[in-house]
């Protein structure tokens, strides 16, 4: 079974989607699009849920492709206002109000930011809710997610929040994340984690890439022709999908971002 990124350039060569039940991890420089990534890949199967003709237009036809019935977007710093005006910011009105179709929020931030600096009234109008929580966030993670990924699209920013936490345990976060590996090939689901490149050093980004199923790289590139720079997305491993690449010969992706469409692949380049 596999599930469409709904990044249309990208399915088609890879078969139709990624392997249902993958972790994958969204690693960008800042601004370089894996957000964007996640947001448009909710919003195009929020879509091909609802419209039979944009399904028919973006999502290859296939009896092995599964079109997930929700959205869950887990957050441990953002608040649901705030992702939610990047999303208005991001797509058209269209686009936007798709991805908020049958979405399940989750804000952690209360229990992520207690015993820090940070003032309550910064994180809550409700003193009372510092107060009431006294979970372990990682735990809390792990039952919420539990109950709320199997026939959804999952959403976790950030990775790059929890590694930079000193109230996070990082080998206790690789053990989740290994945990949450093995538990998701029994979901019908794709859980994308976002995580800032550069967060950690790279012995540690090492052993978190091999944690997963899939990494999927998002940079900037500077023209040394023009004042421009450049997006471009690659595949650094994907359990399934490298086979699809190297047949193509696909060395990377240079992608761009529109309202409309949202994450765009623009072109491929290939080795040789």
């Amino acid at each position: 079974m596999r599930v469409p990124t709904s990044v249309a350039a990208f399915d088609t060569i890879v078969g139709g989607g990624v392997p249902a039940g993958s972790v994958i991890i969204l690693a960008g420089e800042p601004g370089a699009g894996n957000r964007e990534f996640s947001y448009t890949s909710a919003a195009k199967l929020s879509m091909a849920r609802k419209d039979k003709s944009f399904k028919e237009f973006m999502i290859e036809s296939s009896e092995d492709i599964y079109i997930p019935k929700g959205t869950t977007y887990i957050s441990f710093s953002r608040s649901e206002e705030e992702v939610m005006h990047a999303v208005d910011l991001t797509f058209n009105p269209d686009l936007a109000k798709s991805f908020r179709d049958n979405l399940t929020f989750r804000d952690f931030s209360v229990e992520y930011f207690k015993n820090s600096i940070v003032p309550i009234k910064w994180v809550t109008k409700n003193v009372s809710d510092f107060l009431k929580k006294k979970g372990d966030l990682l735990k809390d993670f792990v039952e919420f997610i539990d109950q709320n990924a199997d026939e959804r699209i999952v959403i976790v920013d950030s990775l790059t929040d929890l590694f930079t936490s000193p109230r996070i345990d990082v080998k206790d976060l690789i053990d989740t994340i290994r945990g949450l590996r093995r538990k998701a090939k029994e979901w019908n689901t794709v859980i994308y984690l976002l995580l800032t490149t550069g967060a950690m050093d790279k012995r540690e980004e090492n052993i978190l890439f091999d944690s997963v199923d899939g990494v999927m790289i998002f940079q900037w590139h500077a023209s040394h022709k023009y004042s421009k720079r450049y997006r471009y997305m690659y595949v650094l491993k994907f359990t399934g999908l490298m086979a699809h690449l190297e047949e193509e010969r696909i060395a990377r992706f240079n992608t761009t971002l529109n309202r409309r469409m949202g994450f765009v692949v623009v072109n491929t380049e290939k080795i040789g």
